[in-house]
């Protein structure tokens, strides 16, 4: 496998001191002199190889976003052939469980207040973990598959928040056997009573 490229290492040597000084200051008191710093480059380098402190942000969500997905592609591996409720096991409580990726969703959030193109890129993050979720649990796609979808990603966001306060079930089992009910119910008499 060739080496990769300069550009990509000194780009990931860059977001990866961002996110330690982001931890460390804050995402909003993080200056780009600051992770030029820490990744021990002068500050034009960083700008060459990143850009300005907004694409270093979308750099950022990026490789959160490869962080998770990664997680959940190994938790999938590991479970070689699952069933339903070892798949929904992994949906509901391998997503969304990185505490440094938590850590500074939760900042980029107070951010989005204020910023509507930050807001937008975190409204594209959590469309594409839905999707993804849809795409791992439902084998034939409908608009009500996609709602469930949307329930399952909303169920394993609150049960990672709930974790970091020490609050919910003592085991998954009890979480997931609600999702898996979610996922069995007649769907479309679900809706037709909801939008009634």
């Amino acid at each position: 496998m060739p080496r990769p490229s300069i550009a990509v290492e000194r780009r990931e040597e860059i977001l990866a001191a961002f996110e330690v000084c982001a931890l460390r200051k804050g995402l909003a008191a993080t200056t780009l002199a600051d992770v030029a710093q820490e990744a021990g480059l002068p500050r034009p380098l960083v700008r060459h190889f990143i850009g300005n402190r907004a694409d270093m942000v979308t750099g950022l969500i990026e490789r959160m976003m490869q962080r998770a997905s990664g997680a959940i592609d190994s938790a999938l591996k590991a479970a070689g052939e699952q069933r339903d409720e070892e798949l929904l096991q992994i949906v509901l409580s391998k997503t969304f469980v990185d505490p440094i990726t938590n850590r500074l969703m939760i900042q980029l959030w107070q951010q989005a207040w204020q910023d509507r193109k930050l807001q937008l890129q975190l409204e594209d993050v959590y469309r594409r973990c839905v999707e993804q979720i849809h795409d791992r649990v439902f084998s034939t796609p409908s608009q009500s598959s996609y709602e469930l979808a949307y329930a399952l990603a909303a169920m394993a966001l609150g049960n990672a928040v709930f974790k970091q306060f020490n609050v919910g079930p003592g085991s998954d089992a009890a979480f997931v056997a609600v999702g898996k009910a979610l996922t069995e119910l007649p769907v479309n008499r679900v809706f037709k009573e909801l939008s009634s």
